[in-house]
């Protein structure tokens, strides 16, 4: 113990007499520790952030689509109420399908891009309605053209958003029709980012059958793809039941043609692309660890040089090629292991802001902070040995010739 005490107090004195070139050495170590870990930090509060948004949502989503090289049936109003009817544990089914045109209101026209579902996306936690109704299903079964739009709609649109019962002219090559609005809904994020710039984009959504009508499709020949919607606690229910379900109202059990999609939400292909996305930043980030590794073994490599005449009069003295070895590595450890801390605390400064900036909860891992003292000082070790074993290997009579 002793010994190592000695070795310690040797390479620190070392260090202290080259403040600065020690100081610079460290640089690297610092700016490519920090970088690495304020990535993986903010990664972590990314993952957090998406994950409290989809356990915050009471509604969960399951995807229903046909195989069309293997049958021909479509998904029509009266085979999607049958299977509404035969799982109680849904709020409903809903088609997708989307009307773009120019959009005038009272005020000024606009780019419009209308979703078409039925009642049930009533459900979805991000259609709160401040103003007004969402449309119904009798809407839907009469493909009435009603609309509802989201509050940064009303505002280009009419200049204030309580516009319930105003009028869209919606204009799509050379189909005109007139949409009554029955309801205003809260803004999402989506809807924020498309209604800012020059050439703003407003969201609204329709009756499916209403769109189909404006267009004049068969709406029993449309959708091979629906979207049930559920609590979030019938998920595992509804996800068991629906291919059953939907192969015996649609006639085709056995043929394989269903396929049900339960992974919504913060699934395993969410979580694997957060990952990945955060593994690659963080390796890009840790090409700064590898040059410092190679500053610090640049640095230490000067420094035998330096202290040629020191290391040929200590082993003539009788000092082991293994005590200089040992006392160079420890003055490479100590470095980037000093590096690695000035790191840390850089690292998690600069996460700590930079999630308070984006509105990312702030959590650190502990095991990832012992991680990266290691890998600040196992980089010292490895960087080292090459410089320490010059050190070691240097002849005591060839090293006291040295001027």
């Amino acid at each position: 113990m002793g010994v190592i005490r000695e070795y310690l107090k040797s390479a620190i004195s070392s260090i202290r007499n080259n403040k600065g070139r020690s100081l610079l050495t460290m640089l690297g170590i610092i700016i490519g520790i920090a970088a690495v870990l304020a990535v993986l930090v903010i990664g972590d509060g990314l993952r957090a952030a998406v994950t409290g948004e989809m356990s915050a949502l009471e509604v969960a989503t399951i995807n229903v689509s046909l195989d069309v090289a293997k049958t021909d049936k479509c998904f029509t109003p009266e085979n999607m109420e049958a299977i509404e009817r035969n799982m109680s544990c849904i709020y409903g089914l809903s088609p997708s399908v989307s009307l773009y045109g120019n959009g005038k209101g009272t005020k000024k026209t606009y780019n419009l891009s209308f979703s078409g579902g039925s009642d049930a996306l009533s459900e979805n936690g991000q259609n709160k309605i401040l103003y007004g109704r969402y449309f119904t299903r009798d809407d839907v079964n009469a493909a009435n053209y009603v609309c509802v739009i989201s509050q940064v709609s009303a505002m280009k649109l009419f200049g204030y958003e309580n516009a319930v019962g105003e009028t869209i002219e919606i204009t799509n090559g050379d189909i005109t029709k007139d949409f009554t609005v029955v309801g205003i809904r809260e803004n999402t994020s989506m809807d924020e980012s498309y209604a800012e710039g020059d050439d703003p984009s407003l969201q609204g959504d329709v009756p499916y059958t209403t769109v189909a009508l404006a267009y004049n499709k068969d709406v029993n020949t449309m959708f091979t793809k629906v979207t049930a919607y559920m609590h979030k606690d019938n998920k595992d229910e509804a996800a068991a039941k629906m291919k059953s379900v939907v192969e015996n109202v649609l006639g085709i059990r056995g043929e394989s043609a269903v396929k049900v999609d339960a992974s919504s939400g913060m699934d395993s292909t969410s979580d694997t692309i957060l990952n990945v996305v955060t593994a690659v930043v963080a390796l890009i980030a840790s090409i700064s660890l590898l040059v410092g590794g190679i500053g610090v073994m640049n640095i230490m490599t000067v420094s035998v040089t330096e202290r040629t005449r020191e290391i040929g009069i200590r082993k003539s003295l009788g000092a082991r090629t293994s005590s200089i070895l040992t006392q160079f590595l420890a003055e490479a450890a100590i470095l980037t292991f000093l590096g690695g801390i000035i790191g840390i605390i850089l690292g998690l400064t600069l996460a700590r802001i930079a999630c308070a900036m984006v509105d990312f909860p702030y959590t650190v891992n502990p095991v990832l902070v012992i991680v990266v003292v290691f890998i600040s000082t196992g980089i010292g070790l490895f960087f080292g040995i090459y410089p320490a074993k010059r050190a070691a290997k240097l002849d005591p009579i060839e090293a006291l010739r040295a001027e």
